[in-house]
């Protein structure tokens, strides 16, 4: 049985401020601090949308996406913008991550379901301005040293990627 959270009690600000606080280590390409936000059983993953009629379910396939990574790979992704072999990203993206709307549950075994609305935004050389859009779904676990990110799903408004990559995280 989740328990919803009320907006503006502590533990809400807690995760908003965690949220926050994961934007601006992004957007200032401190990858390593974002890394260390993570689990270890991480599932970071995002399906890719596809239009459908209302009875055919939410558009969203789980059998087919963009990424499905865990921690290994995204330390191995996060070592590799350390180096100049990270080609999609020489030189480095500029981005900015708006979270928003979070609607916050706590499970019976403590850990919280987080739904966020998010808006990435990246510039990146002269090429064309990336706008991104879509739903987090976090789920967030208490530990000794603060919360980690267990896992997230990422469901994009767009059903076609425009962008030349997806090298960076959202």
């Amino acid at each position: 049985m989740n328990r919803h959270v009320p907006l503006g009690s502590a533990e809400y600000n807690q995760v908003l401020e965690w949220l926050y606080r994961e934007a601006t280590l992004l957007d200032s390409g401190q990858f390593e601090g974002w890394l260390g936000l993570m689990a270890p059983d991480i599932s970071y993953e995002m399906p890719t949308r596809q239009s459908v009629y209302p009875k055919d379910g939410e558009g969203y396939s789980h059998d087919f996406g963009f990424f499905a990574e865990n921690h290994a790979s995204l330390e191995t992704r996060v070592k590799r913008l350390g180096t100049e072999q990270a080609w999609a990203e020489q030189p480095g993206s500029r981005t900015r991550h708006f979270v928003s709307n979070l609607l916050l549950d706590k499970c019976e075994s403590g850990e919280f379901h987080a739904a966020t609305c998010f808006m990435v935004t990246r510039i990146r050389s002269d090429l064309p301005y990336d706008f991104f859009t879509g739903e987090r779904r976090d789920v967030l676990r208490m530990t000794d040293d603060g919360l980690r990110l267990a896992k997230r799903t990422i469901l994009f408004d767009q059903t076609v990627l425009k962008s030349y990559n997806l090298s960076i995280f959202l």
